[in-house]
């Protein structure tokens, strides 16, 4: 995990360098002291309560393999998000199934189901706020408008396709158990059959997909918080005195979530080019202002996951050691 951190960071210092090589660190810092520190506390507030909104789509989706309350999903949802936050490669995912897993005897292969239905949901709102976004941009960029057009419908073409899929796995799985359990050519290859059980209890997870009520509650759910964290990109805009489109804040949303993408800790470095290319490419903003948004944001959210994570940690007692073993999925 630690060598993971290491070329993470070395590849957000290359992107944080490109962001910041043109500018004034004057100004930058004019920009900075505008925000009063009331104004700052507000966001990380805003960010620390959307961890109860995720505890709450979680538990709804966890539901069909273990009736778990949404306050005891808060410490693995604050552990995990803050090891994603600082490690590449979304470690953090399988340290709150492990975490789960410990806590309420549920098997790691089906949370881990719940979890892609959890992705499935985030996707699309993503998609939601794609479709509407031509409508919205209007002049501000009519080269990022012209491909939404032809990109948005491949988008929503895939990701029908692939919720088809889990839709078949889960709806079909005592099927699919009964078949790599008798089949010969996987049960007498020993890594076949245990991959077979793995695949099984990862259906499991998707059952939820048959549950139209749960499902309805997560997407509902996820609606609201990405709703939320527009509304949280609203609020830092104000208080740096931008005065942008109604859809701004939700764009810079859709840059912010593409940043985190990209392998570096806590999306260091791509987080300021999506905050370029959002105010000063796309709403012709100053450089200077851009970048004092995105520090700004950036800071506050490094706040709002380290803090409840390191809270949680410290409650459960978990070092680097464990973390470091629950990131690879091992018991000990």
């Amino acid at each position: 995990m630690i060598k993971r951190f290491l070329a993470g960071a070395a590849l957000g210092a290359f992107f944080l360098w490109y962001a910041l090589r043109d500018a004034s660190f004057g100004d930058l810092a004019v920009n900075i002291g505008r925000v009063s520190l009331w104004w700052f506390g507000l966001f990380v507030l805003m960010h620390i309560g959307s961890l109860g909104i995720r505890a709450l789509r979680w538990s709804a989706l966890v539901r069909p393999i273990a009736p778990v309350p949404a306050r005891r999903l808060l410490s693995p949802l604050a552990i995990g998000f803050m090891i994603n936050f600082v490690f590449p490669a979304r470690a953090g995912e399988i340290v709150r199934v492990w975490l789960l897993g410990r806590a309420e005897r549920v098997s790691a292969s089906a949370a881990f189901g719940s979890v892609v239905v959890e992705r499935l949901c985030d996707i699309f709102a993503i998609l939601c706020l794609v479709a509407i976004a031509p409508f919205f941009l209007g002049g501000n960029a009519p080269g990022l408008l012209a491909e939404l057009w032809w990109i948005a419908p491949l988008l929503f073409a895939g990701y029908l396709a692939a919720v088809a899929a889990l839709f078949m796995l889960g709806h079909h799985r005592e099927a699919l158990e009964g078949f790599l359990g008798r089949h010969p050519f996987v049960q007498r290859r020993p890594l076949l059959a245990r991959l077979a059980k793995l695949v099984v209890k990862f259906a499991e997870g998707l059952t939820v997909l048959k549950s139209f009520r749960q499902v309805a509650i997560a997407i509902g759910l996820s609606l609201v918080l990405w709703g939320w964290g527009g509304l949280a990109n609203l609020l830092m805009l104000h208080a740096c005195g931008l005065d942008l489109p109604v859809f701004a804040p939700f764009l810079i949303l859709m840059l912010q979530a593409a940043a985190f993408l990209v392998p570096t800790p806590g999306a260091l470095g791509p987080f300021q080019i999506a905050h370029l290319v959002a105010l000063r490419d796309i709403y012709h903003r100053q450089e200077s202002e851009a970048l004092a948004i995105a520090l700004l944001i950036h800071a506050g959210l490094f706040v709002a996951v380290l803090a409840p994570g390191i809270w949680f940690a410290a409650r459960e007692h978990l070092g680097v050691r464990e973390l470091t073993v629950a990131s690879r999925g091992e018991d000990h």
